[in-house]
């Protein structure tokens, strides 16, 4: 802190004349950038766990994203899609399964991994975390893994969620009638969308001698906590075994096992204006036409799909620009990529709860399982006086 002041000093006592270097810091706290950048990510980490244990409806009130778009909110049912509006006027519960009052839950991360945006104001931020959902019943825990993925904001000193993913993951498997709530699709502008779907394109239709343009790529797999280095794209597919990082082989990457099509979305941005926005986002359906599986027969299936975007410069000879030191927000020669991608099939409470409880299923809404010893299982409710 001292160093910063007289450097300040030095500034003011020299000619009118001498240019002033331009700040490295955060003038309101003294951190330089990569400190600045670090506690940017602890402070949104601690917001998230602390979110799992709350399930309150989202905070979303910020100017940075477009009202014609607004934010997002999917859960695991077929009919857990919210957006805009809605997510204030009906709110929903993330988890999934119609738990009485008074069950024990409870939400464990496994692997929270966060990663801040590119450019040196820091406008947003993505997640993804592997969770265990967990209900006790008749003195047994049940584990449901879920998957988790997020898009923030940084307005002010605060993160505002743009959308959220959650979802059971399954291979996707087709449906007599294509399943799950249709959103109504809202572009913040035509050009935007033109732009994004050139850059979805080779990943939908495994277009593999141009996802290297399109995917954020880490050939030398750099420490990940580096904060300074952008972040390679991440993608969740609907399979539970289809997860694929930018450090991994590029002939890899699959969402599925056929076409991919997409239906309805809503396309936005970060930030107060599309001519200088670094961050775009895409939440909507899509129409897979999956391929047969050994006792699984192939058709139509609808599902889920959100996706984060970037605008970047171009890296050269393998090595990419460090965060914050290329303005993408005026320069041309950036352009957009995938930085996370998540794609699911929505399940409904009562193929799920049969998945986890089997046999001992009695009902799913509310939930209620039969015991070791043959009775039903009850909620445990506090009573009025107890302890908290």
């Amino acid at each position: 802190m001292k160093r910063a002041l007289l450097c300040m000093l030095a500034c003011c006592g020299g000619p009118p004349h001498a240019p002033t270097k331009p700040a490295t810091g955060d003038l309101a706290t003294g951190d330089t950038d990569v400190q600045r950048r670090q506690r940017m990510l602890a402070e949104l980490e601690d917001d998230i766990r602390a979110s799992y244990d709350r399930d309150e409806e989202p905070d979303t009130d910020t100017q940075r994203i477009d009202p014609r778009v607004g934010p997002s909110r999917i859960g695991v049912g077929p009919s857990d899609v919210l957006y805009g509006d809605e997510i204030k006027s009906h709110p929903a519960v993330r988890w999934p399964l119609g738990v009485s009052p008074g069950t024990q839950t409870a939400v464990r991360s496994k692997h929270l991994d966060v990663h801040l945006a590119s450019d040196r104001g820091v406008s947003a931020a993505w997640m993804a975390d592997e969770l265990s959902w967990r209900v006790t019943l008749c003195g047994r825990t049940a584990v449901i893994p879920l998957r988790f993925t997020a898009l923030y904001a940084h307005d002010g000193d605060r993160w505002v969620e743009v959308f959220e993913h959650l979802s059971f993951g399954d291979a996707p498997h087709a449906t007599p009638e294509l399943v799950g709530t249709r959103v109504h699709t809202a572009v913040s502008s035509r050009s935007l969308a033109d732009d994004l779907s050139r850059t979805l394109t080779p990943l939908l239709y495994r277009e593999g001698d141009r996802l290297p343009a399109v995917l954020a790529l880490d050939p030398h797999n750099l420490a990940a906590d580096d904060v300074e280095q952008p972040a390679p794209t991440f993608l969740l597919a609907p399979d539970p075994d289809g997860e694929w990082s930018g450090t991994d082989d590029i002939s890899r990457v699959q969402l599925v096992d056929g076409k991919l099509d997409p239906d309805d979305r809503r396309i936005g941005f970060v930030g107060p204006s599309l001519d200088t926005a670094t961050i775009a986002y895409w939440v909507g359906n899509f129409v897979a036409t999956v391929a047969d599986r050994p006792g699984v027969k192939g058709g139509r299936v609808r599902l889920r799909g959100t996706f984060v975007f970037e605008k970047r410069p171009a890296c050269k000879n393998g090595s990419c620009p460090r965060s914050g030191t290329v303005d993408c927000s005026t320069d041309a020669s950036c352009h957009w990529v995938i930085a996370a991608g998540h794609v699911s099939q929505p399940i409904d409470d009562a193929d799920l709860a049969q998945r986890v409880f089997g046999t001992a299923l009695l009902s799913f809404d509310p939930l209620q399982i039969t015991c070791d010893d043959g009775t039903r299982s009850a909620p445990v409710v506090k009573s009025p006086d107890a302890a908290p």
